[in-house]
């Protein structure tokens, strides 16, 4: 009657959906109802995505299929800000491109490892 019907895995879940939640927060991604949302791009599941982080500097030496795929044949004459970093998050349903400030390293980076963790099967509990 009272109390929680969960499960012991579902509230682990939960807890680490939140983690991922507040650490994308800090990072300036947008995750809403376990999918990564950013404006003008379609929304992807977290789980099972990959996420890779570009400095401006390295991300300017080459044209990436996902900048191809966001503005067309433009990319080869878009210039990339080389105060901010590329988060890339890569689902099998999608890619999504987000741009964040430099500062903000740190906070993709935790981001990065929380969801990439728990991609490559890298447990946070041992």
């Amino acid at each position: 009657m009272f109390g929680s019907k969960k499960t012991p895995e579902e509230k682990a879940a939960a807890t680490r959906q939140r983690q991922i939640t507040a650490a994308a927060a800090a990072a300036g991604v947008t995750v809403m109802g376990g999918k990564v949302r950013m404006p003008g791009q379609t929304p992807i599941p977290i789980d099972g995505a990959r996420v890779t982080i570009e400095a401006g500097e390295t991300a300017r030496k080459r044209i990436t299929a996902t900048r191809v795929a966001l503005i067309g044949v433009f990319a080869i004459w878009a210039k990339k800000d080389m105060s901010q970093l590329f988060i890339t998050i890569e689902h099998e349903d999608g890619i999504v491109l987000v741009p964040v400030p430099a500062r903000k390293e740190a906070q993709s980076r935790v981001f990065a490892t929380m969801v990439n963790g728990e991609a490559t099967g890298i447990s946070k509990t041992e």
